[in-house]
């Protein structure tokens, strides 16, 4: 087959059968993290028949590339410690530094599992703490495959520090955090997920036709030849400036800038067409780039409007701006702002500002990631007297009460950094294995301890199909990693309101997920029900997410006497007015807990989020008491004989019912 289907790497110069010198997987380089107390296996290319001498910590043990090229061996096990060189010896030399031994796991998954420390709650603290050079990530590169590949696309290994924690996965990243507290050894991340996508990307196509898939959804399209160049020349780009990976944080506007709030420079400003994000702009020196960029606009302001306050609409804009109106700043929108890149700029212009004849808007953008720019439409983009702007979005048609400021612009770039190509346009992450292809099956011979897993936002609606998707790609994981045992931990869905919180589709994915879990040996599931934001599908606060995987994975994986599992249902007994229900996992004792969930504060002292009915298996909010350390009393007055109970069934709603060890319930429902 001619693969049309390209990504960065596959574009790189990488390891090669054809060679003759021994070659190392990216995930075999400096700074990485072998698995401790069992053997591991260390693979690479050769010439085919190569002798290969590997030596580390003093042991030394050798391999023979087959007809393929290919070698791999076990190295015996090794206790926790560092730092090690690897030398690996062939017709020439390669030597890997700074290698330690400690735990390794998978963390992947879609944009919850992707979401960035810096993008996090209290995410600036948690960056600038100290370094933890023995807390590590390697971030494999986003890419799409048709095939089964042996090598990633791109990707390095990077340990815990300020200037590169920020793009780490937040979820992986307190993870390790929370396993560095408790083992005290060295801890390796191989984090590979893509936002928005399904887990039927994640599986390989034996596992996906034998669950039944279509062979229609393995189809990928084929690649424009322009648009093929245009990527190609994105990735030289981008490996000239050394391949970037993280996340860019804004450090504040460079001195260089002085004067450009005021548009001052001249030629030094080049015409643009706003809105729209600069990738999409046809212009080479904006397709590409994270950073920072200066965008201007010179309108003129009629004596009508001269002196008077203004409504200054920009649309939304990816991801943070200052603006200034005159050489005034007049309005900002940074990363305290939930889903930045996503909300409006709606700032006032004091009437001082305003002068009549020309006036100039300047804005400084700042993309940390993926597009940039002025993102929302035309009609956003004005300037106006407030009670000029309708309720819509729209403007009234009075003379001189609103200037558009849709069209053209000039900018000037402050900072701009050549941003991951990530996948060619036209190629589908969604595709069956794709992904599986590309991001997974090349980690299968690294040693890993483990996995663990957010997703499932995408396949929601589809439940029932997920409780057999979830165990069986668990089970083609682990065949892959040839792992004995492979300790799984997914993270139960926060609750989201999904257009609508009375809904229950977020509630049954919920149901699957712990359904599944519980076929799993060795599995277990994260409950966040405390976390969750009604009109946001990524929480913030991803601390709790890790940390409780983390104590699944000290609990299952290491045998460490924690408190991991929260309270689960066992049973309900239905009396003449009221239902018992009876609960597992109550470590010290039931409790309502007080404070917020979910963003919103909980009412003291009350236990929320059971519902009740009776036959007819309509629900109504039910009063619900603690009975016993392991029970709760749930009744209603407009249910004389109940028969069926739920708790946090639906797709946003407030739970407060805990362990005194301190882990939510899980929410159920008995009348399926």
């Amino acid at each position: 087959m001619k693969r049309e289907l390209l990504v960065a790497a596959t574009l790189a110069v990488g390891a090669s059968t054809a060679q003759a010198n021994v070659t190392l997987p990216k995930l075999l380089s400096d700074g990485c993290v072998l698995q401790r107390n069992t053997p591991v296996r260390l693979y690479g290319t050769a010439d085919p028949g190569e002798a290969v001498t590997l030596t580390l910590k003093g042991k030394t043990v050798k391999a023979t590339a087959g007809t393929d090229g290919k070698w791999l061996v076990s190295f015996p096990a090794q206790g926790a410690g560092g730092p090690f060189v690897l030398t690996v010896k062939g017709k020439n030399t390669v030597t890997v530094k700074d290698v330690y031994f400690g735990e390794v796991w998978v963390c992947s998954g879609q944009s919850n599992m992707e979401w960035p420390l810096s993008a996090s709650f209290e995410a600036k603290a948690e960056i600038e703490t100290a370094p933890d050079p023995l807390l590590r990530m390697f971030t494999v590169q986003k890419s799409v495959e048709l095939t089964p590949q042996d090598e990633v696309a791109g990707g390095g290994w990077q340990s815990a520090a300020p200037a590169t924690r920020g793009g780490f996965s937040a979820v992986g990243y307190y993870f390790a955090k929370q396993l560095r507290k408790a083992l005290g050894v060295p801890i390796g991340m191989l984090h590979t997920s893509w936002g928005g996508t399904r887990i039927e990307a994640w599986m390989s196509k034996d596992v996906n036709l034998g669950l039944g898939m279509s062979p229609s959804e393995f189809a990928t399209p084929v690649v424009a030849a322009e648009a093929k160049a245009r990527y190609e020349r994105l990735v030289a780009r981008w490996k000239a400036a050394g391949s970037p990976q993280a996340t860019q944080l804004d450090s504040g506007r460079a001195d260089k800038t002085t004067g450009w709030e005021r548009g001052t420079g001249g030629d030094a400003w080049k015409s643009v067409t706003a809105p729209g994000e600069w990738d999409t702009l046809n212009n080479e020196e904006l397709l590409g780039i994270d950073g920072a960029v200066w965008f201007k606009k010179e309108i003129e302001i009629p004596e009508a409007m001269a002196g008077q306050p203004l409504k200054l609409s920009l649309g939304a804009i990816d991801d943070h701006d200052v603006t200034f109106f005159n050489g005034q700043k007049v309005g900002a929108t940074g990363p305290e702002t939930p889903n930045s890149w996503m909300a409006p700029r709606n700032y006032t212009v004091p009437g001082e500002l305003v002068k009549k004849g020309r006036n100039v808007i300047v804005v400084r953008i700042f993309d940390g990631a993926g597009g940039g720019g002025f993102v929302g439409n035309p009609a956003e983009m004005k300037l106006g007297k407030p009670l000029a702007f309708d309720g819509n979005g729209g403007a009234s048609s009075g003379p001189g009460s609103v200037i558009s400021l849709a069209g053209e612009w000039s900018y000037r770039i402050e900072k701009a950094v050549p941003s991951s190509p990530g996948m060619m346009p036209g190629a589908n992450p969604n595709a069956a294995s794709v992904l599986y292809n590309a991001m997974l099956h090349p980690l299968k011979n690294y040693t890993v301890k483990g996995g663990i897993w957010y997703q499932g936002e995408s396949n929601v609606g589809r439940h029932e199909l997920y409780q057999k998707q979830m165990p069986a790609m668990i089970a083609n994981w682990q065949k892959d990693f040839a792992a004995a045992s492979f300790p799984f931990f997914i993270t139960q869905l926060a609750p989201f309101g999904n257009g609508g919180s009375d809904r229950i589709e977020y509630a049954q994915q919920r149901e699957a997920q712990s359904a599944a879990m519980k076929t799993v040996k060795g599995g277990g599931i994260a409950v966040i029900t405390d976390v969750g934001m009604e009109n946001d599908i990524h929480p913030k606060k991803k601390g709790p997410v890790g940390e409780r995987l983390a104590f699944l994975a000290q609990k299952i994986a290491y045998g460490q006497s924690v408190y991991a599992v929260g309270p689960t249902y066992k049973e309900a007994l239905a009396g003449f007015d009221k239902m018992i229900v009876r609960f597992d996992n109550v470590g010290a004792g039931l409790e309502a807990r007080d404070g917020v969930c979910s963003e919103v504060p909980l009412p003291s002292g009350k236990l929320v989020g059971f519902e009740i009915a009776g036959g007819d298996k309509v629900f109504y909010p039910a009063d619900a008491k603690i009975r016993s350390a392991n029970e709760v009393e749930v009744s209603s007055s407009k249910v004389s004989a109940p028969r069926y109970v739920r708790y946090g069934y639906k797709n946003f709603t407030l739970t407060n019912l805990w362990s005194k060890s301190g882990l939510p319930a899980d929410p159920f429902r008995t009348d399926k």
